[in-house]
């Protein structure tokens, strides 16, 4: 709504069709312009209205054809937020009291936050570990079951939902994550009463009328089917899926006129739809082989409904070759995924024909950038297993699908089976590895996992860096983790986390000439918050210099130190950006100490003063190590900031996607605090976590006795 000169101009855009509305004018209560129409997103409604009072708002409104308002605005009035609401500057976040303080809700929120996350395994640990305190809370098995439900863990969540529906069995929700689990392990009546238990309520009715609907097509109850996603198309009239399903049983039934015409118009509004485009008999072949998984998308569907045919038939296409930037690097044709032709014989076996020839050749084919993750792909790979227990293919993928489920015995089981099957399956052992490093905790078995793994895939980056942590754990020297690394069969080609680490170990093991070669003729990416090149740089420097000190060569240590963040001949990241990581708390800390070593005490004094200025967390150790050096030092009042900033390192632990670095963080502030126990525990615990910003390379020089205390 514009004003020009004495008229109101007024243009309305909607994001869907509005059959039937109505669209009106307002002076105050005076109703000056009425008029009734058709919306579309392709078309802008617009209209100039002639302003008779320059000082009067006016009030434009969209109803519907139900007269319910959609849109009311009021020239120059909006919905903001009053100032006096308003809180600016750092804002109070809920903090989760420490575990044996938890309340259930504490626990509660603790795991919908990491829900919200990604994280559902950490949530299901917490839910887990609520309930060990909290046997009764009706919300924490409510929420433990659903969440289990997701990962497609039915047996686990059947446990959990059936206690909150006994507590509540009006509670809708509930009613309809247990009817997924009774529909995914074949209790049918019992999914059939729980669907429609969730079919009670508006909110649930749509999905569950869907989910209800499948479970009759496969019974081969069509005519019930096609009433059950009426029902859901009339609760939700803007379902995609729900429209693709009804098309699908409509022909079917054998209403192709009705069905034609149905998939047709749903097929204009949805023009991506690769469902509908196999509905209204135009597959857009291309599109769908540039990703398996568009395929396996499309069939699966057909198969909820017991359409076995006609997944058969979109899995059986030979797709043609497309460019390679329109799939994802290392994407194979769909007819040559393995998940496709396990998927194909599976339905092929519920048609009653032979799967033995589908399963053969799945079982061949590459497992690289292969994701297992559906139900139907449990239920194809489980049935390949029974037609050929000595599938390692299949066994394999059975693992990925358990692991990433949190059921690493499970996983672990059928990845031994595949490897004594087939041990060279690429990943096989890199899947292993973790299990045993992050799971068992088998340090040692991990280390020995990876070191296969490094001869049979050699350029899998997971052997790699499994096994430097593996090794960091274990106190293994610097010299054994760069012999590992440097088994890597192109060091030229070397991905930049490896060169990082590698370069890192070399100056660890005091090969410093080693360590800066491989800054030569090779190009670093950045990645958005990852380490910076700049930093490793430093970092070698700085142990260049620290070493040759140690050594007595104090000249040349100073040297070094002189030309720290100086441009490098031929390495252009040197030419700037070098001054932030050169003059850290920790940096400056430890440059202190070199000079002081070196007989340059003015010079140590300055650095320990700029040291102990740092204000970052992460560097609060080495600003207090560094004011214990100088005049004036305040042991109560760095006392409180150590703990200070240990709170805050914990909190970021909790939230920041740096989680290895915060925990070598909280690890050095720890042992500061004279928790040695707790800090090395955490150091041990930053080794199992993805690296951040040289949090391996940070976490051993502390657990070797280099950090402060």
């Amino acid at each position: 709504m514009e004003r020009h000169g004495g008229t109101l101009s007024i243009a309305l855009n909607v994001n869907r069709k509005v059959p039937g509305a109505s669209l009106q004018i307002f002076d105050g209560n005076s109703r000056l312009f009425d008029q009734k129409g058709d919306l579309s997103p392709e078309r802008v409604w617009k209209k100039e209205f002639p302003v008779s009072d320059a000082s009067h708002k006016y009030r434009f409104e969209l109803r519907n054809n139900h007269g319910s308002v959609l849109l009311s605005q009021t020239e120059g009035e909006y919905d903001w937020t009053p100032a006096s609401e308003i809180k600016v500057g750092p804002q109070t976040p809920y903090a989760v009291p420490e575990e044996k303080n938890r309340s259930a809700d504490d626990w509660l929120q603790l795991g919908k936050n990491a829900e919200l996350d990604g994280e559902l395994l950490v949530a299901g640990d917490s839910y887990r570990l609520a309930l060990e305190k909290f046997p009764s809370s009706l919300e924490l098995h409510k929420a433990a079951g659903r969440l289990l439900a997701g990962l497609r863990r039915y047996s686990d969540a059947v446990q959990h939902l059936t206690t909150a529906h006994e507590r509540n069995t009006t509670d809708s929700e509930t009613s309809y994550y247990l009817a997924i689990c009774y529909d995914a392990l074949g209790r049918e009546r019992e999914a059939v009463d729980a669907y429609q238990e969730a079919m009670r309520l508006p909110s649930f009715r749509p999905p569950a009328a869907l989910r209800l609907a499948e479970l009759y097509a496969r019974q081969g109850s069509l005519h019930a089917a096609e009433q059950a996603l009426q029902i859901s198309l009339t609760s939700a009239a803007q379902d995609l899926r729900t429209a693709e399903e009804l098309s699908a049983v409509m022909h079917a039934l054998g209403d192709n006129q009705g069905a034609n015409k149905f998939a047709a118009e749903w097929f204009t509004r949805f023009p991506t739809s690769d469902f509908l485009s196999e509905e209204v008999g135009k597959p857009r072949l291309e599109h769908l082989a540039a990703d398996p998984y568009r395929v396996l998308s499309v069939a699966t569907e057909y198969a909820r409904l017991g359409l076995y045919q006609r997944a058969v038939d979109i899995l059986s296409r030979q797709y043609p070759s497309v460019s390679s930037d329109q799939s994802e690097p290392g994407t194979v044709l769909p007819q040559n995924n393995p998940l496709i032709l396990y998927f194909r014989g599976y339905c092929q076996e519920k048609l009653g024909a032979s799967a033995a020839s589908d399963y053969a050749k799945a079982s061949s084919l590459s497992t690289l950038y292969v994701f297992p993750n559906t139900t139907e792909d449990f239920n194809s790979l489980t049935a390949a297993l029974r037609s050929n227990r000595s599938d390692a293919t299949a066994h394999f993928l059975l693992g990925q699908w358990h692991f990433a489920r949190g059921e690493s015995e499970a996983a672990l089981a059928e990845w031994t089976s595949a490897r004594a099957s087939n041990p060279a399956l690429p990943a096989l052992d890199a899947s292993i590895g973790l299990a045993q490093l992050h799971v068992k905790q088998n340090v040692a078995a991990a280390l020995e996992v990876f070191s296969e793994g490094i001869k049979s895939d050699p350029l899998n980056v997971t052997n790699y860096s499994g096994a430097v942590s593996a090794a960091s754990l274990l106190g293994r020297t610097p010299a054994e983790r760069v012999k590992t690394l440097e088994q890597y069969p192109n060091l030229a080609a070397m991905p930049t986390a490896l060169v990082y680490e590698l370069a890192l170990s070399r100056a660890e093991a005091e090969h410093y000439d080693g360590a800066i070669s491989l800054f030569q003729n090779r190009f670093f990416g950045r990645e958005e918050g990852g380490t910076d090149v700049r930093q490793v740089w430093i970092e070698v420097k700085l142990s260049q210099a620290l070493g040759l000190g140690r050594a007595g060569r104090c000249e040349d240590a100073l040297a070094v130190v002189k030309n720290l963040a100086a441009p490098a001949a031929g390495l252009v990241f040197t030419d700037d950006g070098l001054k932030v990581p050169a003059n850290s708390g920790r940096t400056n800390y430890l440059l202190g100490e070199l000079s002081a070593s070196c007989g340059q005490k003015p010079e140590a004094e300055s650095r320990f003063q700029l040291s102990s200025q740092s204000t970052e967390p992460s560097q609060i150790v080495w600003a207090w190590a560094a004011a214990r050096k100088l005049p004036g030092y305040n042991p109560a009042q760095w006392h409180d900031r150590l703990n200070s900033a240990l709170s805050e390192a914990e909190s970021r632990t909790n939230t920041s996607s740096f989680k290895s670095w915060w925990t070598y963080t909280t690890g050095i502030l720890q042992i500061a605090l004279g928790r040695q126990e707790q800090g090395d525990a955490a150091l041990r615990q930053a080794l199992l976590l993805p690296e951040s910003l040289m949090s391996y390379h940070f976490a051993r020089l502390a657990l070797a006795g280099t950090t402060p205390r």
